[in-house]
């Protein structure tokens, strides 16, 4: 397959092996048709719409062997004697050792992110939770004035008691263009569908699936349950604005799937204050069946109107104060929160054997429901018993193993004595009494993620998994009376080690209102053989390449210096740079701007990256911008250029192939690392470069969240110049004239989708990577269309990709039509005002 594409372009086959290779192309409809046509001279009658349905080399070749099996028999050479495949074994048994078998449902947590109150990243989380800290504040100014709906006293109709609440900065940031999301969607587009995409690239960026290890048999499951947005776009309806600014929950996982092209199951789930927990239930469920190989499983949850504090109020669910007091005698409500998150789960066989990090193993799940109580609102501590038995079950523990409770734990006078009765009766059987489990709920440092309470909960969980310690219970000053301390429960107040016989296992608690429960059972990872030594790994090669790239030039230093940083803070321990260098090789998508540079020991890395980052020259630094005409020029489009590459990689003349990666040329470094490769490095996260997006109409309802350095915010423009033009004597206008109208006309049309200034408008730019998709080419070749009095067609954009392909387009293939909008144009200027104040159609 790659042969036949790479002889229709005049490339390398060598050069489509990433899985976006031929999305990279940005062929034109005519190559596509050229290379469908090649294909039907050998292969019989194809559809001609063969490229245009499968993306990537694989999806052609599984294609053409299920419907052109018998045919390709007989063109294709018989194959060779199969060399095995198989994943590389990082901790293969010992010798004399019989090879370890894993229980077929458990599930590995492989990579973990999240953005909670007070805390941007999962390090600053740990921080204040084993400090005890609660980041839970009034609502920010930037939100709105709490002052204007604020009531002291309860059942105040339209008044909130509370003022409070755990949030998170930059809910309306978002980098459209590096997610190919045109400006004018992305203010359409809720918050939380924006953040959930930004996490789950740094998630798919931390567990190395972003490069040559893509997966696409990848599900996408994710927890929400408010919708505010979307409800704070339609307080336009009244004045006739029907479309604009939308909340769609299962835009949110289907956003994720399409984005980073992944075919596993997809939907949003929203069973309350479960959601994420039942997301992650959900994607256990759907490793265990095979639906997918790897899952992405997490929730989102914003507080974006003055309404949500409000209706809690009305239904007396909310704190009286800032403290979530869960177990507290004092508790009497719950404080709302904000966060977004995720884990990547595989099933802990293929973890191990793929060399993944492994954050803990999810061995047992549950879900239920409370059925009927006293009250809608009233738990079931039966149901929640029954629920926490049969996710034992499902795990095959005993009760007596499990030595830590994340507990749901909203801090309410009825609702946390009524699940620690429920835990209490799960718990004890079996249990010895020197050997209480301890119970703690992040609620109390954050506040109450809805949603998304129960990803975050599941967080605390690894995280302290990771540092083997148990965070103190932060806001409990004298328990609630109707909670005993006992033999089965207690409640740490202070910080401490996570002492256990066996595996440290916990359980997380998540209940809906209503009654929708979830429970997990996490248990830590121990390797089946004992891990290598902490030593750095020692190449056979001293020298090293680390390889970096972003979409902007600004971007590429701030990675640089955020990984100087991170050298920096480990230098007085070993370093793997063995290990770096494979992960930023095989584990990162390759963006434009690339950074190379060669060192023998991190401190030369260091001290080139800071170098780099603070623009200063630095020994083995090579730095470049991708090319498309130099990386596939002549020196490499044949079999002598392939020779010479592959001589560079068999003699690992590093410098030399460092050159052409930066240039642009493509590179399997895996080919770098036939024995077993090391084990991946976690690297600093992607430094998006976000603008401000928000629905101009929330302005009167709810602010609109700006940075503190008051960044502006992206909305649509609400006045147009307008272009008119130079003409001759005679009135018609020149060539140059022509061009100038054209020109000026499609700037306009794309301003309104771009939501920039028309002279700021990119001609240059690919139309695809400006975020256009196919509905919204629709309109802008319709808007072009009848600003001529022409039919454009939405088709001709796959010949003419860019804005300036079409401006040539129009001038060639319409030139009456341009004369004509010259004639009626008149002698104005393009870009100059209406001389009548009036807009030009």
């Amino acid at each position: 397959m790659r042969e036949v594409v790479a002889a229709v372009i005049g490339g390398m086959a060598d050069e489509l092996t990433g899985p976006d290779a031929l999305r990279e192309l940005n062929m034109d409809s005519l190559t596509r048709m050229n290379i469908t046509l090649r294909f039907d001279q050998d292969l019989g009658d194809i559809p001609p719409t063969l490229m245009f349905e499968h993306q990537t080399v694989e999806d052609l070749a599984h294609y053409l062997v299920a419907e052109r099996d018998t045919r390709l028999r007989e063109v294709l050479p018989p194959p060779g004697p199969q060399v095995s495949q198989a994943a590389a074994q990082p901790h293969p048994a010992p010798a004399g050792e019989s090879p370890v078998t894993y229980p077929a449902g458990d599930i590995a947590v492989i990579a973990v992110t999240g953005r909670y109150p007070g805390a941007p990243d999962l390090e600053a989380l740990w921080q204040n939770l084993r400090d005890g800290v609660s980041t839970i504040s009034e609502v920010p100014a930037d939100r709105w004035d709490w002052h204007e709906h604020f009531d002291p006293c309860h059942g105040q109709p339209d008044r909130s008691y509370g003022r409070w609440g755990g949030f998170i900065d930059g809910v309306a940031e978002f980098d459209a263009e590096f997610f190919n999301i045109l400006p004018v969607d992305a203010v359409n587009t809720d918050p939380q569908e924006r953040l959930f995409l930004q996490a789950c690239y740094h998630l798919l960026e931390q567990a190395g699936q972003l490069g040559t290890m893509h997966e696409p048999s990848t599900g996408v499951f994710v927890g929400t349950m408010n919708a505010t947005y979307g409800k704070i776009g339609a307080t336009a309806w009244p004045s006739g604005k029907l479309t604009g600014a939308n909340s769609a929950p299962w835009s949110i996982a289907n956003r994720v799937s399409y984005f980073f092209d992944l075919h596993g199951p997809s939907f949003a789930v929203d069973s309350a204050c479960s959601s994420s927990l039942t997301a992650i239930h959900l994607a256990v469920q759907s490793l265990r069946s095979g639906e997918c190989r790897t899952a992405i499983a997490g929730g989102v949850n914003l507080i974006l109107h003055p309404a949500h504090l409000v209706g809690l109020s009305a239904a007396g669910m909310l704190s009286s104060d800032e403290a979530c007091k869960v177990f507290d005698a004092a508790a009497d409500g719950f404080v709302p929160g904000e966060g977004v998150g995720a884990v990547l789960l595989k099933p802990l066989a293929a973890a191990v054997s793929d060399g993944d990090r492994i954050w803990g193993v999810i061995k047992g799940t549950a879900i239920n429901t409370a059925g009927r109580t006293s009250g809608y609102a009233v738990p079931n501590p039966a149901r929640q018993a029954e629920l926490v038995a049969t996710a034992m079950r499902v795990a095959a523990v005993a009760p007596g193993s499990i030595s830590y409770i994340e507990a749901h734990g909203t801090g309410t006078e009825l609702g946390d004595p009524l699940e620690t009765a429920g835990l209490v009766r799960a718990l004890a059987p079996g249990r010895a009494p020197q050997a209480p489990c301890a119970v703690g709920s992040i609620k109390a440092n954050i506040g109450h993620l809805e949603g998304a309470a129960g990803i975050v909960g599941l967080t605390k969980v690894l995280l302290q998994l990771k540092h083997r310690q148990i965070a103190p219970c932060s806001s409990l000053v004298n328990l609630n009376p109707r909670i005993a301390e006992s033999s089965v429960l207690r409640f740490p107040r202070a910080l401490e080690d996570w002492q256990a016989e066996g595996p440290r296992r916990a359980g997380v608690s998540s209940f809906g209102a209503g009654g929708a429960n979830v429970h997990l059972i996490v248990e830590e990872y121990l390797p089946a053989f004992p891990e290598p030594a902490a030593e750095p790994v020692r190449s056979a090669e001293p020298e090293q390449l680390v390889l970096l790239s972003a979409r902007t030039s600004t971007q590429l230093r701030e990675l640089a210096r955020a990984l100087a940083q991170r050298l920096d803070e480990a230098a007085t321990e070993p370093y793997d740079l063995t290990g770096l260098a494979y992960s930023t090789q095989v584990g990162r998508r390759e963006l434009p701007v690339r950074l190379a540079v060669s060192a023998t020991d991190a401190a030369s890395l260091r001290s080139a990256l800071t170098a780099f980052g603070t623009g200063e020259r630095a020994p083995g630094v090579q730095a470049g911008r991708l090319d498309p005409d130099r990386a596939h020029g002549d020196l490499l489009d044949d079999e002598d250029g392939r020779a010479y590459v592959d001589a560079l990689m068999a003699k690992r003349r590093l410098s030399k192939l460092a050159g052409l990666w930066v240039d642009g040329t493509p590179i399997d470094w895996a080919r770098l690392w036939d024995t077993r490769p090391p084990a991946r490095v976690e690297l600093p996260p992607y430094p998006f470069e976000p603008a401000y997006y928000w629905v101009p109409v929330a302005r009167d309802h709810a602010r609109v969240p700006v940075s503190q350095d008051d960044a502006p915010v992206v909305t649509p423009p609400t006045t147009r110049t307008t272009a008119g033009v130079p003409s001759g004597a005679d009135g018609r206008a020149g060539a140059d004239d022509r061009h100038a109208v054209v020109e000026w006309d499609v700037r306009l049309a794309a301003c309104g989708f771009l939501l920039v200034d028309p002279a700021d408008v990119d001609l240059a730019a690919d139309l695809m990577e400006l975020g256009f998709d196919s509905v919204s080419l629709v309109h802008l070749t319709s808007q072009i269309g009848e600003t001529y009095g022409v039919e454009v067609e939405p088709v001709v954009v796959f010949d003419h990709p860019t804005l300036a392909d079409l401006c040539r387009f129009l001038v060639t293939d319409f030139a009456e039509a341009v004369d004509e909008r010259c004639r009626r144009l008149g002698g104005e200027a393009p870009g100059a005002a209406s001389t009548s104040g009036e807009e030009q159609p």
